[in-house]
């Protein structure tokens, strides 16, 4: 293809508030698509641009023409003269000479206007290294790579939206096991400390395997492609097995359990919207603590029980009737925790998963058939992240901080939404801890029950089809020309993402690379640099098998 057959069309107007009009020549309009780019070769430079609409439009002549009885090569004629094919295009950047600066004007009239290139992305872009940049995916019609900066999305929170089904975990597997090459390959440098990641990982799709909503294999997650860098904890405890069986993992996966008596009051009044415990209730609980901890030796197994106890029992024990009424009540919504496997009287591993999350391994925790049961996923998050809180306040990187942690939470509104986030130890780590090296990689499907405070602390977007247009105005609330942009968030596929932030020059419409393919490459480039400590072969099979 010449460089002229390229060209699609020509400037006719625009504003940049609205977006630039192009019209079509030598194209039909059903050739593009909303989220194709294109450049726009003005007398400035050449702008980057993409299509966010499409309109097929035509004067009032060509509406009165009967083309009914037309043979076909009339009607082609006819619409040829007649019909008037336009794109609206949001003006992205740029380049002039070896600079590119975003678009903050439109292309000048009539500037010629041609499908994206490979070369022509480079320019806008950037090139991939496979030291701190990364291949995301391709922006269409080219066949071109983004590269994702690392080095730079792991400074602060992004975030990955999209409804069910748009590939969230998919790219959360990816985003991991890039950070985990670039912080093996920046150590090695010796150009930043190493970046840990703890992932709460509510379907076991990182620590064992991808899957489809009909629960069909797509790929092993981040953790089996990398058995030396991930320790799993298992708190559907028959997953255990199954990741030995699978991959013969042996002592790097292990059951999570919590001891009863580590439990705090707090840790259960940051379930206080979930099991609507009232604010005089959690201050009963908070002021009977140590009534409660003579009842059975540790107040928690004592309130999840209380209702065992006969009413004269507890008025024996200096109990008074309101109170047990409230008690009673409370006991209640805790009835959940009651019989549940990941309370222990003896074991506690939460301790053992900082100790070696603050070491260097990378941390899964996974939780397999429990992973719907909302109270016990928010407990345990919060249970962890209380106390990774607790032992990072008053220190920051370079003392006592000896690597960034990044933590992956899915279904995160409900630990920042505006009812929680306050109190939430998620909520307080987003606040508080990015100077001190943690930040969140937050995951979830209905972004606007998030707290508005939180988007303000997300340096990156990664944006799937969502149609809500709630979630829609919030996830490109961030954007300059945010309402040019919500056209092609409702358009996208599964897989495709509209990406934007610190970590890409510039937005981009991104159809994310085949995982499986690429997870190859990244465990050949963590091969060819590191040494594994387990059998290579065993790893390929696993990579190979699905």
């Amino acid at each position: 293809m010449t460089d002229e057959d390229n060209v699609i069309g020509f400037v006719v107007g625009g504003a940049y508030s609205k977006g630039t009009l192009v019209q079509l020549q030598n194209r039909v309009h059903e050739e593009i698509e909303v989220g194709y780019c294109l450049v726009a070769e003005s007398g400035r430079g050449n702008y980057l641009m993409i299509v966010n609409d499409i309109i097929a439009d035509s004067p009032n002549t060509a509406i009165t023409v009967n083309m009914a009885r037309k043979p076909t090569f009339t009607k082609h004629l006819l619409s040829d003269i007649l019909l008037t094919s336009k794109l609206n295009c949001i003006p992205i950047a740029c380049a002039s000479g070896d600079r590119v600066d975003e678009a903050l004007t439109v292309p000048d009239y009539l500037s010629k206007c041609k499908l994206l290139t490979e070369d022509a992305a480079e320019a806008f872009y950037g090139k991939i290294d496979w030291q701190k940049r990364y291949p995301l995916g391709t922006v269409r019609p080219s066949e071109y790579n983004v590269p994702l900066d690392v080095s730079v999305m792991v400074q602060n929170s992004f975030g990955i939206f999209g409804k069910s089904g748009t590939g969230k975990s998919v790219l959360g597997n990816l985003l991991s096991a890039y950070i985990l090459l670039y912080s093996k390959n920046s150590v090695l440098a010796g150009e930043d400390i190493p970046t840990t990641q703890l992932i709460f990982d509510m379907h076991s799709e990182y620590g064992l395997k991808l899957k489809t909503p009909s629960q069909t294999i797509l790929a092993p997650g981040v953790a089996q492609c990398f058995p030396e860098e991930f320790k799993v904890y298992c708190v559907d405890h028959e997953l255990v097995g199954e990741i030995e069986k699978e991959f013969k993992r042996g002592t790097l996966a292990k059951e999570f359990k919590i001891k009863k008596e580590k439990i705090e009051v707090e840790d259960i009044i940051a379930l206080s919207e979930l099991l609507k415990i009232s604010g005089v209730g959690a201050l009963n609980l908070q002021s009977l603590k140590d009534k409660l901890d003579e009842i059975a030796g540790n107040w928690f197994e004592a309130i999840i029980n209380f209702n065992d106890y006969t009413n004269q029992d507890l008025k024996n024990m200096g109990f008074d009737t309101q109170t047990i009424t409230s008690l009673r009540a409370l006991s209640r919504r805790l009835s959940i925790f009651k019989n549940l496997p990941q309370f222990s009287e003896a074991d506690d591993t939460c301790q053992e998963l900082l100790k070696e999350l603050e070491n260097g391994k990378n941390i899964v925790v996974s939780f397999g058939k429990y992973g719907d049961l909302e109270a016990l996923y928010m407990f345990i998050v919060n249970y962890i992240s209380r106390r990774l809180r607790e032992a990072y306040v008053g220190k920051s990187i370079g003392e006592g901080v000896r690597n960034r942690i990044i933590i992956f939470v899915e279904e995160a509104h409900k630990f920042l939404n505006p009812g929680v986030r306050e109190s939430s130890p998620l909520g307080l780590i987003a606040r508080e801890l990015r100077k001190r090296g943690i930040v969140l990689g937050i995951i979830d499907q209905t972004p606007s029950q998030i707290d508005e405070n939180v988007f303000g602390m997300i340096w990156n977007f990664f944006v799937g089809a969502t149609s809500i247009e709630r979630d829609v105005d919030v996830v490109t609330s961030s954007l300059k020309l945010t309402q040019l942009f919500k056209p092609l968030v409702t358009s996208l596929r599964r897989q495709e993402f509209l990406v934007y932030g610190s970590a890409l020059k510039y937005p981009a419409v991104v159809k994310i690379v085949d995982y499986n393919s690429i997870l190859k490459k990244v465990r050949e480039e963590y091969e060819r640099k590191f040494k594994a400590n387990v059998n290579n072969d065993n790893v390929k099979r696993f990579l190979e098998e699905d």
